[in-house]
């Protein structure tokens, strides 16, 4: 078995670049030979030591592959590899023009069903979401390769209200769906 230092930076792991903007196909590729190398299946018939630290490995390269595959988490550990610090509990954007923006949001999802064409109103909407979302990551990458870290982590904040946006938008679109069945 190939050690993996598990206190390596996840771009280290995969081979990556320690830059917001990543290669999707190298990370998925890096990612499934290391899943082959080291899943714990290969241990199978191994010493439990051998069973244990493969099952480590493995949560190490999941979690590594999901934090550079999210948009958000990828900016979240790039700002931590610089230092910067997040509180889940306090910390969140104090931007009001964002914050009544995202309010407006809720409320045209909440009013999507009313709609004279509910499925044509939630694919609009999506597509506005997405569109500012991608926007705001492309922010991130500038303030980030600025060094512009308070800022950057800033637009990390906002990130969190579009996805957790997003979902609600998604699974709205799956109820629209379903109803229209």
């Amino acid at each position: 078995m190939m050690s993996i230092d598990l206190k390596q930076s996840y771009f280290e792991l995969f081979g990556l670049p320690v830059q917001y903007v990543l290669d999707d196909n190298a990370l998925a590729a890096a990612f499934r030979k290391l899943q082959t190398e080291h899943h714990p299946d290969r241990f199978a018939s191994g010493t439990d030591e051998a069973k244990r630290i493969a099952q480590q490995v493995t949560s190490f390269i999941n979690t590594a592959q999901e934090t550079l595959q999210s948009p958000r988490l990828r900016a979240r550990y790039l700002l931590s590899l610089n230092g910067v610090d997040f509180d889940d509990e306090r910390d969140t954007t104090s931007d009001m023009s964002f914050l009544m923006s995202q309010m407006e949001r809720r409320e045209a999802l909440e009013q999507v069903a009313q709609a004279s064409d509910p499925l044509d109103a939630i694919d609009e909407l999506s597509r506005d979401v997405k569109k500012e979302n991608f926007e705001l990551q492309q922010s991130f990458a500038e303030a980030f390769e600025a060094g512009q870290f308070d800022e950057a982590k800033q637009i990390v904040l906002k990130l969190k209200f579009f996805e957790r946006l997003m979902g609600e938008i998604k699974q709205q679109e799956e109820r629209l769906e379903d109803d229209a069945i």
